[in-house]
Formats: C-alpha cells, structure tokens, sequence
C-alpha cells in the first residue's frame, strides 16, 4: 500500500467512527478522495493476472459498487450485462456513472432476489445471443449469496471463466475490505476437479467397446482439462477411439486416417515423454496401422466392382477376416450373441470365398467357365477338356451331396452359392482345407450342416427368437477352429494376427495415471 493509499485510508476511517451523522461525509470523502486511489492500486497489483482480452462480461450488482468498478476498470470489457434487484438499482446507476459506461457497451437485467435460476436462464440466454464467445467471463462479487450460487452455477455450466474480487481483510465495522487488499480472483470450474472421474467414465465407456461415447467424452475433457502433458495423453487416447469407432464401423480409409494421426503422435513425443499413456503400445498401434492400410484399399476396389481382387489379395482378405472376428468378439463381450453370431456367419463364408478364388470362382457371380484345377490334387481332371471338366466337377460335386442328403436327385452345379453348397465344392476340388486328421471329409461337411443350423436359430437369420450364450460358443469355437485351419494351410501366423487386431484399453496401459517423462 503507497503512503498516500494509508493516509487517506487513515482519515477516512476516522470519518466513520463519528457519529451517524457524519457517515454521509465519510462516504463523500471515500468516492471523492480515496476510490480512485484504490482503483490505481487495484490495477497496479492485478493488471499481471489478466491474461486476455475480455469481451463478454456479466456481473451481478449488490450495494456496494467498489469491486465493480474495480473490476471494469482492470479488465476493461467490451459488453457487460449487469445483472440488478430493486435494492441494487441505485448501486447500477453509480457503476454506470463513475465509469462512465455509454449504453453500446452496457445491458441490464432487473432480477428477483428470490428466484436465483432466473440468473440462471437469464445467463444462459445471453450466452447465446452473444453467440456461444470464447472470451466470457462471469463476475459474481456482488449480490446476495444466492445470486452467487446461481451465476457461479451458470458459468460452470457453460463453461466460462469466473472471477470475483476478494480480500483477506475485510473491516467489519466499516462494511468494506481495507483500500489495498482487493485482489483479483479467477475460480477454476468445478468439473476440472472431477476431471479424473470423467476420464474414468470416458474409459469405462471404451472398456464397453463404447467408442463412440468414449470419444464424445474424451473430445471435450482433451480441450477443457488445464494441464498440457493430460491433454496430450487424453488426445492419444481419444485418436484411439474415433480410430476404433471408424473400424468397428467398417470404415477403413477413416480408421486408418485416426490410426496414421495417432502414431504420427506417439513417435513425436516418444523421446521426451517415454511413460505417457499408449506410449507401451506404440508397435501394436504401429502394426495395427499397417493393417489398416491394408484395409484401406477395399472401399475403392468394390467402387469399382473388383470383389474378386479383395479376396485374391491375401493380406487384405486376412485382415478383413480377422477384423470379422474381432468384430464378433466385440459383440460377445456386450452379450449381443445374435449380432456376434451373424458376424462369424460370414467370416464362415469369408473362408469358403477366400479358398474359392484360388479356383477362379467367386460364389456371388459364379462362372464355371473360369474354373481352375489343382493338377496334383485332382490329376483325373488334369487331360479333360473345359467341358469335359466342368462334368466331372458336376460329378464329383453330387457325389457329395447325395452323402449329405440322401434323397438328393438334383445334380447341377448351383448358381446361387449357399454356404454349405461352397464347402461342398471344395470338398469336390479337393481343397485341403477340407481335409481332416479324424474322420472323412463328409464329417466335416455334416459338422458345417449342423453349425450352420445352429446359426439358423437367430432371428437374424431363419430363427424368431435370440441365440443363447451357449448356442453361440459353440458356434464361435468351430468357426474359429475353420479358420485356424485356413491360416495353417495360407500361411499366416494366427496367435500374432489375433494380439495385432485385439483392441487395445487405455486402463491396461502400464503407464495409466503416470505420465512421466
């Protein structure tokens, strides 16, 4: 405090311990001779808090006018809304005269002191006129107490910043803070506090395989939390949802675009920052990325009608599979056996596709004419002519189903391709996918025949009920023992397939709630 702040203060304060008669002097004496030095004081000690320029302000207006001018005068607000009561009407004049405020800059709204979510109301409309501003703040040093809470209650709503002038040495006698102890004070939103409790709900919701949720949390808490290493780490996590959102979708080009950004990241921030969240998942992430680029090319290859191509290119029909059953598992672990069931159908289908096309037949367009033979599998075919082969598939094809169905009489080569009519021509091809250490290849085709009824219990399929629990593991365990036997015989290493396409959970990561460097 200057000497010329304490002198005056001193006088003034003997003012008032006169008698009631000169309480008017000494308030004369105050505005006359001793605000405007509190007002230089004030702006001299806070004018190192203001970090911004303010555009919006509301402020609620109670009997005493100093904090509001004080705070007009600091941060110097292109509009303002006061927000007044009867008994506070005489105090808005005083503000609006001192500052000398012209009514472009200023509004008011007279309020019920009983009714503090009028303020509330009145907030929130303002908010919106003013078009949702970035730069708002919200002033409650004056007013009662529930017009406080409710515009405290307002700007933690709507997010904005709120200020109040405060001092750690009030004089009750004199019903006024000592002149040199105002300072400016910004309150930080509540829910910044509870800001780990909403990560913890943004990541329950990704435990869910909630992606969509996830992401709508994490997209907010990314941009609102204050501290820039949990910002980064919550922007790895939400790169990871919208990825997962894109992929559970089926949407690849967009997936694999999250899953380019979020790598892109990780390896940025990897040298400086080792133990951030995801940063132990980076070469998972990595190789998921590269399956998703392989995914990326089916969207442009059925654009241009090229299905045969997607299942000829073993990469991209190998990660579409497994994307199938990651998929199928997703729906598992939410109880949606139905969904789940429908999704291993057709990676079921996937397979007899894949090992189809390495005959020259694709089951949605079937052509025969394109028919290729293994020549060491079936040498009987290998001197027919293309007519004279295309018989003996027929041949060898009814053959077969007539094991299957006895009474069978119909012996032309399907048009339409079911999926047990699929296997059936593979085990007519001799593919050796449909060979079997046990059994014959007929028990293997019954075994396709009756998991495919049990498939048919879903009412996404033939069924008018559910698919219980215990139907669908029985189904998931002999689709995926199908395709456990189609990696084998292509090649592709199955256990390293399924950690690469295993969905990652930001709780597993080792280095969830850490962060150091």
């Amino acid at each position: 405090m200057s000497k010329k702040l304490e002198k005056i203060t001193k006088e003034w304060m003997e003012l008032e311990r006169r008698t009631f008669e000169q309480r008017a002097i000494a308030d004369r004496f105050y505005d006359e001779h001793l605000m405007s030095l509190i007002e230089g004081d004030f702006i001299r000690r806070n004018k190192e808090e203001v970090f911004e320029k303010v555009h919006h302000l509301v402020m609620s207006v109670g009997t005493s006018y100093e904090p509001i001018v004080l705070n007009l005068k600091l941060l110097k607000p292109e509009h303002v809304l006061f927000l007044y009561t009867e008994k506070s009407e005489e105090t808005l004049e005083k503000v609006v005269s001192y500052c000398e405020l012209s009514p472009r800059v200023y509004e008011k709204r007279k309020i019920s002191e009983v009714e503090p979510m009028e303020i509330y109301r009145i907030v929130k409309q303002i908010y919106l006129y003013w078009e949702s501003p970035e730069r708002m703040y919200i002033d409650f040093t004056g007013g009662t107490k529930a017009m406080a809470v409710a515009a405290a209650l307002a700007g933690t709503m709507i997010d904005v910043q709120m200020i109040y002038v405060a001092s750690d040495d009030y004089l009750v006698d004199f019903r006024k803070p000592r002149p040199g102890s105002e300072r400016l004070i910004y309150i930080e939103n509540p829910m910044v506090e509870f800001g780990d409790l909403e990560i913890d709900k943004a990541f329950t919701l990704f435990r869910r395989f909630n992606f969509a949720g996830a992401a709508e949390r994490l997209e907010v808490l990314k941009e609102t939390i204050p501290e820039p290493d949990l910002r980064q780490q919550l922007n790895f996590a939400y790169l990871l949802a919208r990825c997962y959102e894109q992929w559970d979708s089926l949407a690849f080009e967009e997936a694999a675009d999250y899953a380019t950004r979020l790598c892109a990241e990780l390896d940025r921030d990897r040298k400086t920052h080792r133990r951030f969240l995801l940063m132990d998942y980076a070469k998972l992430l990595h190789e998921q990325k590269r399956m998703l680029e392989e995914l990326r090319s089916i969207p442009a290859l059925l654009k241009e009608k090229q299905n045969m191509e997607i299942l000829k290119n073993g990469p991209v029909i190998h990660a579409l599979m497994f994307t199938m059953l990651q998929n199928a598992e997703t729906r598992r672990e939410q109880e949606k056996y139905d969904m789940a069931t429908l999704l291993l159908y057709r990676l079921l289908e996937m397979i007899e596709q894949r090992r189809l096309s390495h005959y020259g037949l694709y089951a949605s367009d079937m052509d025969y004419s394109a028919l290729r033979i293994n020549r060491k599998r079936t040498p009987e075919a290998a001197g027919l002519s293309a007519e004279e082969r295309l018989e003996w598939l027929k041949n060898e094809n009814f053959a077969i189903k007539q094991a299957l169905f006895p009474k069978s009489r119909n012996s032309y080569l399907p048009e339409q391709i079911a999926l047990l009519d699929g296997f059936m021509l593979l085990a007519a091809l001799r593919d050796p996918l449909m060979e079997v250490k046990k059994g014959t290849t007929i028990d293997l085709l019954k075994r396709i025949r009756a998991n495919v009824g049990l498939r048919n219990h879903s009412i996404f399929a033939h069924g008018l009920g559910p698919v219980g629990k215990e139907i669908y593991l029985k189904f998931e365990g002999f689709v995926k023992e199908m395709f456990r036997n189609l990696c084998q015989l292509e090649k592709v290493d199955y256990d390293a397939h399924r950690e690469i396409f295993r969905w990652i959970q930001p709780l597993d990561s080792d280095y969830y709630g850490k962060g150091e460097k």
